[in-house]
């Protein structure tokens, strides 16, 4: 299965997200589907997966619940790209949950990214590469649980398999 470890985007935020004009031909992304992409797992079995669920589900009760600013909407990962995502500072918590999330990968043998964490929820897919034209913010997201997706080639949206809550405020 192709899989990914994520924040969900709750409701409210969402819809505020989604009220955003939109570049012509754009496809956006379903309300239910916004997230905040933490690690790209690509295909993995079941089995695998599963047997990291104890300790993903340790990390985000041991992870203070939070929020985490969106203070702009813009083209990504910069002008010229072809996705639409409302940005997400470089928080020290979101880091440090980041980080731990990916030493458990390391872990199980996850070869790690060689990019930069850029954090970001895609709002919508463009036709063609589009210059820069940022809608400042800023939007909150509340950081309340971590969710492990699945993302099935033969449908669209993700199903999450598994969610665990963050710690409390």
């Amino acid at each position: 299965m192709r899989c990914f470890i994520g924040l969900p985007v709750p409701a409210e935020p969402g819809a505020a997200l989604g009220r955003l004009p939109l570049p012509a031909r754009a496809r956006p992304v379903a309300a239910t589907d916004l997230h905040l992409t933490l690690a790209f797992l690509g295909e993995r079995s079941g089995g695998w997966a599963r047997a990291l669920w104890p300790a993903l589900a340790g990390i985000a009760a041991a992870t203070p619940a939070f929020d985490l600013t969106l203070p702009a909407v813009d083209v990504f990962p910069r002008a010229g790209g072809r996705v639409l995502a409302a940005l997400a500072e470089r928080d020290p918590r979101l880091l440090a949950l980041h980080g731990a999330v990916w030493r458990v990968l390391r872990d199980a043998g996850v070869a790690a990214e060689t990019r930069r964490f850029l954090p970001h929820v895609t709002l919508a897919r463009l036709p063609a590469p589009t210059e820069s034209n940022p809608v400042p913010g800023p939007w909150t997201l509340p950081v309340r649980e971590v969710m492990f997706y699945q993302s099935p080639p033969e449908q669209d949206g993700y199903r999450a398999l598994a969610r665990w809550p963050t710690g409390t405020d």
